[in-house]
Order: structure tokens, then sequence, then C-alpha cells
């Protein structure tokens, strides 16, 4: 289900997976955003699709899609190692076909690295970063 159309039910989601996400594997930010924030963010669509991932009844996990192309998913701490994330991906890549797809990933985000690399994703490029303090 469409993120975008879960105005009650995803950002408490969304927001538990940006909590349990260990800092090592972050991209995006560098530490947790503020509720507001984190609502704020989600209001203003920066995704071009954008879902929660559900096993039954129970929401485990959300994946994205940027207009670039790039794919990034996530699944609560507890439902890991169950599929969820390559089940997620393929059906969004259905969903939402194109030439190419990209995932960045942390580069001490093993598991994401695995993933990706098993499903036939490699890698196209290395990005370095300096911010001044």
């Amino acid at each position: 289900m469409s993120v975008y159309r879960l105005p009650k039910t995803a950002p408490d989601l969304l927001y538990r997976l940006l909590e349990e996400r260990e800092p090592h594997v972050n991209i995006s930010h560098r530490g947790m955003p503020t509720w507001k924030n984190h609502v704020k963010f989600i209001a203003g669509h920066p995704y071009a699709a954008w879902y929660l991932i559900r096993s039954g009844r129970d929401y485990v996990g959300a994946i994205y899609l940027t207009a670039l192309g790039e794919i990034g998913v996530g699944v609560l701490a507890q439902w890991r190692g169950r599929g969820f994330a390559r089940a997620a991906i393929l059906a969004l890549m259905r969903k939402h076909p194109r030439n190419r797809f990209l995932a960045n990933v942390n580069p001490g985000n093993a598991a994401s690295i695995r993933l990706f690399r098993d499903m036939g994703f490699h890698i196209v490029q290395q990005t370095y970063e300096l911010r001044s303090t």
C-alpha cells in the first residue's frame, strides 16, 4: 500500500524503521529526525513511489523508488531474514519497469550488499564524502 495513501499508519511504521536502523547503515541522514521533521518529509512526497511492505495483516517494512530509479528498502528487525525485502524489490521492479535500477547502500551494510548482489545488481561507483565540521 502506498505510503502516501496511509497518512495515519505510514509515519509510525517509517519512524520505527528509522529508530531500528543502526547508524553505520545510514546514507541520507546522520541523526534521528524529529517526529515533526519526519512527518514533514513524508508530506513532501520525496519519492516517485513509496510503499509499506505487508505480510498478512502486519506491516513489516517499507520500500521506495526515486525518480532516478534508486531503490531503498527497510524491514523491521523482527521480520528480517524472511525474504520480505527481496520480494518487495521484485514487486517494485515489476510495478515500475525501467531499463535500469540502482541501489545506494552504505558500505557497512553487509546484509543489503549481499541482498542486491544476490539479485544480480553489481557495483557501478563508489562515492566519497567530506563534510565540514
